[in-house]
């Protein structure tokens, strides 16, 4: 029924977009007339349009009919812009678009967003005119995002606990009836009882009596015992079924964090390259401005790219596609190399007088390690960029110690540290402590999560240390290979 249920809505939603406002039928015939004039002349005569769009919004004010206000609003904000009144047909575009936001006029908003990011690309406004193609792209989108979520109610593992659910509720039942049973013997040994003290009289009916009774005692332990273990059965049942329940609302939860995040993550850049690849197509922009437009998107592409790098990183170190060996590095020329590789790739942190300082141990023994160079490269440059960017005086210490059998990398600096409750999710997938960077930022917050993953891979362990207001310090170990001589 359930389905059936969502199929019926799936439908009257698919005909209430396809109908949109040419269905509409207004109850006032006088406005219908003046809108209908105005909606003719809209392409012929621009002019006439706003006269008769005039007469529409002032008897739609009078009769309170936020809907006609709202279309005839519009419609008079298009013939403005035929007429390339594009500042005055701004207004008009601003005015409808409020309208349709606060009463739920879907259609109408969506028409309002899409002319509205047109006109501010004439104009030359390009952050504003990215900004309603989004909300644009995200107001499509929404019907699709709740269409999602009923469809994920109905996976194959929730339809495995419904059927789970059932068979506790036999179970119960069968409970029930046994449960029944022992009542109805119990009331049968105590009319027993009274009939053994009538005829206790005799020897032999009382050695009957007795043999009756120890029959029936143990048809009742034998019962008792099953009741006992149906009862077990049933408490195991439930804490599997409790299991399940949450193993399913945890799956059910990442895939739509999962689908969140990627859907903001992705859509943002897509929506900017889509956007500005309409510009380019419109002719007589002048050359300056369409070289412009082509570094949007080439922007918006390598941060798109960069996106796709981290969700194919995650995937390759899970299914364990990373097969081939590892090299033998000297740790101190390593990490010298990283010092060095930072700032020449990143202009702007020396611009900015960052200090990246790297702290030799005091013995200045030679350590060979073996591993992924690449790998380590790009953990340990994560962890820099990412404490820097939380450093208040843009300084940053690394370095490493050697504990037995292992080595023990750290990355420290003096920023504003992390919250408690927060310590046990920066490793998480599509968990983030910087609750301003969730969406828009270009990246799913996977950094932490595939340095994780490598570390444990290797045979080693990540963890933080960190003071509010103070700084955190970045740990991981590596084990060392015994039969490389130090």
């Amino acid at each position: 029924m359930k389905i059936i249920f969502y199929f019926i809505l799936f439908l009257f939603s698919v005909f209430t977009v396809i109908a949109g406002e040419n269905d509409y039928a207004s109850s006032n015939s006088l406005v219908a007339t003046y809108y209908s004039n105005a909606k003719k002349l809209i392409i012929s005569n621009p002019k006439d349009c706003i006269f008769w769009a005039d007469k529409a919004i002032n008897e739609s004010i009078i009769e309170g009919n936020k809907f006609d206000l709202c279309r005839s609003i519009f419609i008079k904000g298009s013939a403005l812009d035929r007429l390339h009144q594009n500042k005055t047909a701004m207004i008009f575009f601003l005015q409808s678009l409020k309208v349709a936001e606060e009463f739920k006029f879907d259609d109408l908003e969506m028409k309002s967003l899409d002319k509205l990011s047109t006109l501010y690309a004439k104009l030359g406004n390009y952050k504003s005119a990215v900004k309603y193609a989004t909300l644009l792209h995200e107001r499509k989108d929404r019907n699709a995002i709740l269409q999602q979520k009923v469809l994920a109610k109905t996976l194959p593992g929730i339809a495995d606990l419904n059927k789970r659910e059932i068979k506790m509720k036999q179970l119960l039942a069968d409970n029930s009836v046994l449960d029944d049973n022992l009542r109805s013997n119990l009331k049968m040994i105590d009319n027993q009882g009274q009939w053994i003290l009538i005829v206790v009289i005799g020897y032999g009916l009382i050695f009957l009596s007795f043999v009756m009774f120890k029959r029936q005692n143990r048809i009742i332990l034998l019962k008792n015992k099953t009741l006992t273990e149906q009862m077990h059965t049933l408490e195991v049942g439930k804490m599997e079924l409790e299991h399940a329940r949450y193993k399913a609302e945890e799956s059910d939860r990442l895939k739509t964090s999962f689908l969140a995040n990627i859907s903001h993550e992705i859509k943002t850049p897509l929506n900017a390259i889509v956007s500005f690849s309409g510009f380019l197509r419109q002719k007589g922009k002048p050359v300056t401005e369409r070289k412009k437009y082509i570094d949007v998107i080439h922007q918006y592409s390598e941060s798109l790219l960069s996106l796709m790098n981290e969700i194919f990183d995650v995937a390759r170190i899970e299914s364990g596609e990373i097969k081939k060996d590892p090299e033998m590095i000297n740790v101190n020329e390593f990490l010298e190399k990283i010092q060095t590789q930072y700032f020449l790739e990143n202009n702007q942190a020396s611009q900015k007088g960052f200090s990246l300082i790297f702290n030799l141990p005091s013995n200045n023994t030679v350590i060979y390690l073996k591993t992924y160079p690449e790998r380590l490269s790009s953990v340990l440059l994560h962890l820099i960029e990412n404490a820097l960017k939380y450093s208040e005086n843009a300084k940053v210490e690394f370095g490493y110690v050697i504990i037995d059998t292992f080595i023990e990398f750290y990355v420290k600096d003096d920023g504003i540290g992390y919250p408690k409750e927060k310590i046990e999710d920066i490793f998480e997938r599509f968990k983030t402590t910087d609750e301003s960077a969730k969406f828009g930022s270009g990246t799913l917050g996977l950094g932490l999560t595939l340095s994780k993953n490598f570390i444990e891979s290797m045979g080693g362990h990540i963890w933080v240390k960190s003071n509010h207001d103070i700084g955190s310090t970045f740990f991981f170990t590596l084990p060392l290979d015994p039969d490389v001589k130090q």
